[in-house]
């Protein structure tokens, strides 16, 4: 198996907050039994680090089944001295796949750090993508001064069409969105009389930014990367 997406803790003694890099942990695989389809296997992913907080031991397991194989059952984790607070999603690994037969959808759920080898334009076709396959019309616009509109989504709704203007961030998680690209994209949205807007990142939003999209009412919807993740997996 391998894990899609970050695995984040919260220690128990101080309540600091890390992002574990995933390719750290330790990986065991093993048979836990035969049953009527075969063996059951179970992925195990694995490790401890110490808060740089408290200098709390924080250890954490990840825990994936497979049964029969080829196939995932269910997965799990485990912590002492943390909290998971977010965890990756575990996904059967293919490796007879060949990887120029994936679209750049498939590979970006393969792995989903390829995201930042994309160039803009095809970030915000992957965007378009996504919504597309939620349902959406969703066409990527001609690049402009003022941005906001990257992306244009409707859909119809009661006999209604209902337009939604997209703008994408690709940038680091060190590097979060912050409140004044929520300012521009209302900007934006209010001069054109558009009632929704949506800001999807690769990256997370600053609290500013958070607070300043909540006062607006549900007009304008943040999509950091891990929700991204989760539209590409529906």
């Amino acid at each position: 198996m391998i894990l899609v997406g970050d695995l984040i803790i919260r220690c128990s003694s101080c309540g600091a907050e890390y992002i574990i890099n995933t390719d750290s942990l330790d990986e065991d695989t093993y048979s836990i039994g035969e049953f009527g389809m075969g063996d059951r296997v179970e992925h195990k992913f694995a490790g401890e680090v110490d808060c740089d907080n408290c200098g709390q031991r924080m250890s954490f397991r990840l825990l994936g089944f497979e049964y029969p194989v080829g196939v995932k059952e269910y997965q799990d984790s485990e912590a002492e001295g943390c909290e998971i607070i977010e965890e990756p999603y575990m996904e059967m690994e293919y490796d007879d796949i060949p990887d120029p037969i994936l679209s750049v959808y498939e590979q970006i759920l393969r792995n989903p750090q390829s995201v930042y080898n994309l160039k803009s334009w095809e970030f915000e076709e992957l965007v378009a993508e996504v919504y597309r396959r939620n349902g959406f019309n969703a066409e990527v616009t001609q690049r402009t001064r003022d941005g906001g509109r990257d992306v244009i989504a409707t859909c119809v709704v009661g006999g209604v069409t209902y337009s939604t203007y997209f703008e994408c961030k690709q940038q680091g998680v060190n590097n979060p969105v912050g409140v004044e690209i929520v300012r521009s994209l209302y900007g934006v949205m209010e001069r054109d009389r558009i009632d929704k807007g949506v800001i999807v990142t690769t990256s997370r939003f600053t609290r500013d930014a958070i607070k300043e999209a909540e006062q607006l009412n549900g007009r304008i919807k943040l999509v950091d990367y891990h929700e991204l993740q989760r539209l590409m997996r529906r």
